[in-house]
């Protein structure tokens, strides 16, 4: 490592200029963990743009192909790429929060360094069956919604709220649908999709876990009583406009629980969806 200060290492992961880089400095990152030291007082530098504006072509969403047939080669490459992006966009989702943010306990910033290890390993997974097909990370467009989002919440109760408790929260109701349509396919590499989904779903579980223990941290810190949470939650949702995909028609109510969710929580996003989703 160039650096063993925390935060001066965190940064240049960011900035990695391509995938091995940056999947190489987080693996070291996370490996070397116990050794680095914290300066909670270092500058905090802005990140101007996403390590895959160097070899991505960025597109808007709707552009985005997202291999909605699974019936040849690069329908699938398609579905691959889609989600491989969205595991590289994590890592620096996970990455930023662990830099953003200054002066917690040492769990925080262990919790997100090993949340962006284990997006790398996502990434990698799907990179590699994507290779199989013949196909890279790069090869198709993709959008900038993650990280324009990161770029946009800079407050720590509001970024655990909306990025694990939201985003990734999000991919634990998606995966099923996923899976399903997976299953529903006759490619020859089904099960090798199925494999890297399901351990896709079970890291998720944690990851959502960590942003609730850590957004329960903040109210603590904040005041904010616990009744008065799930309230909190929705409020900062409404505030970045935050919506679910359509691919959300269900959540995956016990992954939810699993990862911390109450069951107020989860009857109010059972109801937002529904309205949002059938207007009046």
């Amino acid at each position: 490592m160039e650096s063993y200060e925390l935060f001066s290492a965190l940064f240049n992961a960011l900035n990695a200029k391509n995938a091995e880089e940056k999947c190489s400095q987080v693996q070291r990152i996370w490996q070397n963990f116990q050794s680095f030291r914290l300066e909670h007082n270092s500058i905090t530098l802005p990140l101007k743009t996403p390590t895959f504006a160097n070899f991505c072509p960025i597109v808007p969403p709707h552009k985005v192909p997202q291999g909605k047939y699974l019936k040849t080669d690069l329908n699938v490459a398609h579905l691959l790429h889609s989600i491989a992006h969205i595991e590289f966009s994590a890592i620096d989702l996970a990455l930023d929060c662990a830099y953003r943010f200054r002066n917690l306990p040492l769990n925080f910033y262990r919790d997100w360094v090993e949340v962006a290890n284990e997006e790398v390993k996502h990434f990698l997974a799907l990179h590699s069956l994507l290779r199989i097909l013949g196909f890279k990370y790069g090869d198709f467009g993709v959008h900038s919604l993650l990280f324009d989002s990161m770029q946009n919440c800079n407050i720590l109760l509001d970024r655990i709220a909306l990025v694990p408790r939201g985003m990734e929260a999000v991919g634990l109701d998606v995966n099923p649908f996923l899976c399903s349509k997976v299953q529903k396919s006759f490619h020859p590499m089904k099960d090798e999709i199925l494999n890297v989904l399901a351990m896709i779903l079970q890291d998720e579980i944690s990851h959502v876990s960590k942003g609730n223990t850590w957004f329960h941290f903040v109210c603590e810190k904040e005041k904010i009583s616990p009744q008065n949470r799930a309230l909190k939650y929705f409020e900062i949702l409404k505030a970045y406009r935050f919506s679910f995909p359509k691919a959300n028609a269900q959540l995956n109510i016990n992954a939810r629980l699993q990862a911390g969710f109450s069951v107020e929580e989860l009857k109010m996003l059972e109801d937002t969806i529904f309205l949002s989703q059938n207007p009046k």
